[in-house]
């Protein structure tokens, strides 16, 4: 007699129709045979690294959804599939389409534990979202931490890109892009446009410094190239939290910089520890 077949869980696309416009979006309903466990909100990088990330983000949703998660991921606005583009995009703005998300999500999921689950820039943007949302708890994959750093890096990237297809000599470094921004109001790096209110709201975010409510942090992190320093980091940023009864987590994981890499990479270590830790028995 043949074993009866699971019910693989259901994905549906749409777009929420908000002031603004639409906002892509994919939900992961949980595998009916089994208990529900809570819901997830996906917030995604930026610019190319939301894009390198698309796979395992799916393959992660696959994971959650199947060990019984309702999962929402979400373009924000001036991003992926949804309306706007890179030069019109707002700090506070994305953190309206995630305060819509979030309620769509909570309603199909009443009374269920709530969690963000970051990736990159995402992980300092579902930060600072959780101070102001009753959410349960936040999944934080290889954060930024500090939003300055965040735009340095970006910055370089575009550089390189440049020196790439001409004379370095011609494109300055860093401080002289962001002196250009002063003056302009707008940069350009990597073929995205970046105005000067969005880069100004993401320096200002320091993960250390933000008021989150009390709930549980989970942080996965590759250990390289330098774990000891990863690991303080992690320790000092967990003192300052738990004053205010907010609990991080931290887990050190080895694989690939899949949100970067060439090509379209997987971190099947990453999948893993993220696993064992949403998918174990409560």
């Amino acid at each position: 007699m043949n074993a009866p077949l699971l019910t693989l869980p259901r994905v549906e696309p749409f777009f929420f129709n908000v002031e603004t416009g639409t906002r892509f979006s994919l939900y992961h309903a949980p595998a009916p045979q089994l208990r529900a466990r809570g819901a997830i909100l996906y917030v995604h990088p930026f610019a190319d690294e939301m894009n390198k990330s698309r796979r395992m983000a799916t393959l992660q949703a696959r994971r959650f959804a199947a060990a019984g998660y309702a999962v929402l991921q979400i373009d924000l606005f001036g991003c992926g599939d949804s309306c706007g583009d890179s030069s019109q995009a707002r700090w506070e703005a994305w953190k309206c389409d995630l305060e819509v998300a979030r309620a769509w999500l909570a309603e199909r999921a009443a009374g269920l534990p709530l969690h963000l689950w970051g990736l990159r820039l995402g992980g300092l943007l579902a930060l600072d979202f959780a101070c102001g949302a009753p959410v349960d708890g936040v999944i934080l994959w290889q954060p930024f931490l500090n939003g300055r750093t965040c735009i340095n890096q970006f910055l370089r990237q575009g550089l390189a890109a440049r020196m790439q297809a001409g004379d370095p000599a011609r494109f300055g470094t860093t401080s002289q892009l962001r002196a250009d921004l002063l003056a302009r109001g707008m940069l350009e790096a990597g073929g995205y446009e970046l105005a000067a209110p969005l880069v100004h709201a993401i320096d200002a975010c320091d993960a250390a410094a933000l008021p989150l409510p009390p709930c549980q942090v989970h942080w996965f992190a590759s250990g390289s190239p330098a774990p000891h320093r990863l690991a303080a980091s992690a320790e000092r940023i967990a003192r300052r939290w738990s004053a205010r009864g907010t609990t991080l987590h931290f887990h050190a994981i080895e694989g690939v910089p899949f949100w970067g890499a060439n090509d379209i990479a997987e971190c099947p270590a990453l999948l893993a520890a993220t696993s064992a830790v949403f998918t174990a028995e409560a």
